[in-house]
């Protein structure tokens, strides 16, 4: 793998009309979160009448879900989920939505994100006797929901327990057979999780997604988004409660969610997507000491895009979509050639400041470049929304397990006393500059103790002391 993803994303709708089926609009929800996943797709749907009817499968949702398919789901709440999948667990037993059944409890689940204290936790577990068919953080998060459940009086008081005991980055939503939908967020707000509400035609709507976008393509307004910490019940007679499970701990909203994962017309905890990258783009246009009168600025297809428009706007550079994207394309092993080509007539002989969102291998851009050079560019100066990743990350398994294809950790590991002109030389630009993190915080616009960005620093730190404490909690319950 040479690319950074975010691996999946959830879905959920109810309705208060019994006789409603929500089918079609998971469908619409889960297309507007296709981009966070595109591996596996899947449904869970109940009619209240404590039943869940439950299929997940490899593919896009348009494969997966085919209208013939959602002819069989005629509930009127139920959640999907869009998935890339890890490369420790790409089988479709380990797609979700994940339906978990015992004489204790019944439910399915949808879970964005992934557990770091698994190992412990499953070793806890199977010191009970619990025996794991998988090593997927979904099946550990159910079977450890069923083991709390069993010593509490209701599912809000075992999401809380469960929100104490595991530690990463998540945001889930959860469905019961009586029909109820659980949504949760993690202490930290890794995770982007948001709802919306509409009545429509006498019926009541509420909608979870992990973006904003879903609940635009079926026309529910935003709401608010689940806080860190937060449970959120969703009661088809009752609406919507809130309950705060636990205060908020240092992290915040992971950075990439607004320069790279999420869709530029999503709204994250209150800020426009679309905005933080055209504001990233201004604030690199304010930076820049190179003198680029009369180049044209090249966005690299489609997270660029924004910054690319606000670097124009703000350096009085005329914008040129020089790049073509192949939209047809969808495998991952791409190579850049297939998915971009570069207009000649729009790029020979001229000076390009290109702009992208991040670099992260190096080896696409690099071809990119080459690419445009092939065209005809005269010459080409490099500007990256994102400041450099020098640091791998606790709670994103693609930085996690394959540091090797992060350039720039690479870079800064080997004690480079120019990384910035080794990059440039690297990926062959003739200039490149990077955002810095205090512009990128600026852009933001969230405090700075609200967004996670450990991975463009020097060092991360450990929370020891919130180690303990977690381990204590886990010795309590089990």
């Amino acid at each position: 793998m040479k690319e950074l993803k975010e691996y999946c994303g959830v879905f959920g709708i109810s309705c208060n009309d019994l006789n409603f089926s929500i089918a079609e609009h998971i469908y619409h929800g889960l297309m507007a979160i296709q981009h966070r996943g595109q591996i596996f797709a899947g449904i869970s749907v109940s009619n209240c009448k404590d039943k869940i009817y439950s299929y997940r499968n490899k593919g896009l949702v348009s494969k997966v879900l085919t209208a013939k398919k959602l002819k069989f789901f005629t509930g009127n709440i139920g959640i999907g989920h869009v998935c890339y999948g890890f490369p420790k667990n790409l089988d479709v037993k380990d797609a979700q939505p994940y339906h978990f059944k015992s004489e204790q409890i019944d439910f399915s689940i949808s879970m964005n994100g992934m557990i770091t204290n698994y190992q412990e936790i499953q070793k806890k577990l199977e010191g009970t006797g619990r025996i794991f068919e998988s090593n997927s953080d979904v099946e550990l998060l159910s079977i450890l929901i069923e083991t709390i459940s069993k010593s509490t009086s209701d599912i809000i008081e075992t999401l809380k327990l469960v929100m104490h005991v595991i530690k990463g980055s998540y945001s889930f939503v959860l469905l019961t057979p009586d029909g109820n939908l659980y949504a949760m967020r993690d202490p930290s707000g890794y995770k982007p999780l948001c709802f919306g509400e509409i009545n429509r035609d006498g019926r009541n709507f509420y909608v979870v997604s992990s973006e904003s976008c879903a609940l635009d393509v079926l026309g529910v307004p935003l709401v608010d988004d689940v806080k860190p910490g937060e449970i959120v019940k969703i009661d088809p007679v009752d609406g919507l409660k809130r309950f705060q499970g636990q205060i908020q701990k240092k992290g915040g909203i992971c950075q990439f969610e607004f320069t790279y994962f999420a869709r530029p017309d999503s709204i994250i905890d209150g800020m426009s997507v679309a905005e933080v990258r055209y504001n990233l783009g201004r604030n690199l246009a304010r930076e820049e000491n190179s003198k680029l009168n009369g180049a044209i600025v090249v966005p690299v297809p489609d997270s660029g895009r924004s910054a690319a428009i606000g670097y124009a706007w703000e350096a009085g550079l005329s914008y040129e979509e020089g790049l073509m994207k192949n939209r047809y394309i969808w495998q991952l092993k791409s190579t850049a050639n297939e998915k971009l080509n570069p207009i000649k007539n729009l790029v020979k002989d001229k000076d390009i400041v290109l702009i992208d969102d991040t670099i992260i291998s190096g080896i696409t851009l690099k071809q990119i470049i080459s690419m445009l050079r092939e065209a005809g560019a005269r010459t080409i100066h490099v500007r990256i929304s994102c400041p450099p990743i020098i640091n791998a990350c606790k709670i994103n398994e693609s930085m996690m397990t394959n540091k090797a294809f992060l350039i720039a950790y690479e870079k800064k590991l080997n004690n480079y006393d120019n990384f910035n002109e080794e990059m440039r030389q690297y990926i062959n630009a003739d200039t490149l500059k990077y955002q810095t993190i205090e512009s990128l915080i600026n852009a933001i616009g969230l405090k700075e103790n609200q967004i996670c960005y450990n991975c463009l620093k020097e060092y991360c730190v450990v929370e020891k002391d919130e180690e303990k404490s977690e381990i204590s909690q886990l010795s309590l319950i089990f």
